[in-house]
């Protein structure tokens, strides 16, 4: 049991804290509400909403309590006395953009705030891991990088087993949010007060093998990119990069790669490295060992054969992060339940297992108009 940092989650005597207005922009982006519709619910104008935000106003104690209500979370969640991760400070990297807006960006962010204020709420009764990433040479190539992380971590020069428990145990929390919550961001990371954070999607989660991708592209970009900003294509091409060498390193694909372009024996290959076979075929056009042109045929085939459901993640214990469950559940043990994170976080206790990822299995009642 850790008890560091508990003052940082005091709160101010006397019910009601002073108010703290990035609470509110968290709150509202995280649901995707505009100020306007908000301000409609609540009862104000949208100017008023703008002004909380600004830190210009307060609300009064009658429309705190409605914008609680409207925004899911306790009146205690809009004060000052807890840590937070300001959305507009963090850079993150995220793994698709070109349909992505602005408010989906916020609204991805928003929800990985919450994850790493979780993390820290548990982090008062458990000890996580540390970060423990590599510092790398200035300007290090993608391959010169995902070798440094496998010497730092101390893996063999093989297949990387169990990649999502292996990146939990150096302290880096994966979390899969639902779709609804992030729409058109597919995968993302940042570093929120020096722990690394990485989201996904069960876009990219349902099938094991994108599943590892991405999460190896996104120890890409905090490796690589944790200092840029912004989003180009060459960026996520280096993030790219550094998965497809530290998933399949080049020594080892000269040697175990086919001579020609075989997709059953690459099917075999990428069950064995973990990886897709289309993510072989691009390594057989790096290493030689075929065509751009032969490529693109066998991507066709395989489009035309490919099965997202196939191979799920669930179906893979090393691959499903845990890291978060298992201390809520050690929490648990020393009599810390989602309950008391939850007042800590001023969130419901449904909200609290839904960050930590226990779906609730309760049966929906619904009823059904009849006849008199």
């Amino acid at each position: 049991m850790d008890e560091r940092g508990r003052g940082l989650f005091e709160v101010p005597i006397g019910g009601r804290g002073r108010f703290e207005p990035a609470r509110l922009t968290q709150a509202r982006v995280r649901l995707g509400v505009s100020k306007t519709d908000l301000a409609a619910e609540v009862g104000v104008s949208a100017a008023a909403i703008g002004q909380y935000e600004a830190g210009v106003n307060s609300p009064r104690p009658e429309v705190l309590d409605r914008l609680a209500t409207s925004l899911k979370v306790h009146p205690g969640f809009f004060s000052v006395g807890r840590p937070l991760a300001r959305i507009d400070t963090l850079n993150a990297h995220f793994r698709s953009l070109r349909s992505a807006r602005v408010s989906d960006r916020q609204k991805a962010l928003a929800t990985a705030t919450l994850v790493w204020e979780l993390t820290f709420a548990l982090e008062r009764y458990v000890k996580l891991p540390d970060a423990d990433l590599p510092v790398l040479a200035a300007g290090a190539t993608p391959s010169e990088a995902a070798a440094a992380l496998r010497a730092h971590w101390g893996l063999p020069d093989g297949p990387v087993k169990h990649l999502v428990a292996t990146a939990e145990s150096r302290g880096i929390v994966v979390a899969v949010r639902p779709l609804h919550e992030i729409d058109a961001v597919d995968a993302f990371s940042a570093v929120i007060v020096d722990r690394p954070v990485i989201i996904t999607t069960p876009r990219r989660s349902e099938n094991v093998f994108r599943h590892r991708f991405s999460t190896a592209h996104e120890i890409g970009h905090l490796l690589l990119h944790r200092d840029a900003s912004g989003h180009s294509a060459a960026v996520e091409k280096e993030a790219d990069e550094f998965a497809a060498a530290f998933l399949t390193p080049a020594p080892a694909m000269d040697a175990a790669l086919p001579q020609r372009l075989d997709l059953a024996a690459l099917d075999r290959l990428g069950r064995k490295w973990g990886v897709s076979p289309k993510s072989l075929v691009r390594r057989m056009v790096e290493r030689g060992r075929t065509t751009e042109s032969s490529a693109r045929r066998a991507y066709q085939r395989l489009a035309m054969a490919d099965d997202p459901r196939a191979d799920p993640t669930s179906a893979y214990p090393g691959e499903n992060p845990t890291l978060l469950k298992k201390a809520a559940e050690l929490a648990n043990d020393h009599g810390v339940g989602a309950p008391a994170l939850a007042e800590v976080l001023k969130l419901s206790t449904s909200q609290v297992r839904d960050l930590l990822g226990d779906a609730d299995q309760r049966p929906i009642l619904r009823l059904v108009g009849g006849g008199a």
